[in-house]
C-alpha cells in the first residue's frame, strides 16, 4: 500500500523555493572562485611587508653614537624603587559621581534599569515585526 505523502515542514512549508537558493549559491561560489584568482593581479603589491615594498624610498643614515666624558654619564636607573617613594594615601579616596548616576549605580533610586535586571525580552525584531519566514534569509 503507498504511503500518504507527508506535509512540507520547515522551509518547504514557507514555498522556499530550493532551485533559485542552489542558484543563488552557485552564483556566490563562482564570484568567489575568480576573485580569487583575480587577486593577484589586482592586489598583489599587498602580499609582501610594508618595509619591502617602501625599502628604496628611505635612504640608510649613518648613526654615529657620541662618547660622553666620565662626567656626564649617568648610572643606570633600574631599581626605580630605589628613587620614587609612594606612600598610601592620608585621606579616603573622594566619592564620585559614577557611583551615584549610572548603569551600574550603587544607590537604587539612581539606576538607569527601571524594569530591574531581569526584565523580560520581547524576542528578536523579525518576531515584533511578524515577518514570514521566506522573508529572512
Amino acid at each position: 500500500m503507498a504511503e500518504k505523502p507527508s506535509q512540507p515542514t520547515g522551509k518547504a512549508l514557507a514555498g522556499f523555493n530550493f532551485v533559485a537558493n542552489d542558484q543563488v549559491w552557485k552564483d556566490h561560489i563562482r564570484y568567489e572562485e575568480t576573485a580569487s584568482k583575480r587577486w593577484p593581479e589586482y592586489w598583489g603589491f599587498l602580499g609582501g611587508s610594508y618595509k619591502d615594498l617602501v625599502k628604496d624610498d628611505f635612504v640608510k643614515r649613518d648613526v654615529k653614537k657620541i662618547e660622553l666624558p666620565p662626567p656626564l654619564v649617568l648610572p643606570p636607573i633600574t631599581p626605580i624603587s630605589r628613587y620614587i617613594k609612594v606612600d598610601t594615601s592620608p585621606k579616603p579616596f573622594p566619592k564620585t559621581t559614577a557611583g551615584k548616576i549610572g548603569w551600574r549605580s550603587s544607590e537604587t533610586q539612581h539606576s538607569l534599569e527601571i524594569y530591574g535586571k531581569y526584565a523580560r525580552p520581547k524576542g528578536g525584531l523579525i518576531r515584533q515585526l511578524n515577518w514570514p519566514p521566506e522573508g529572512v534569509i
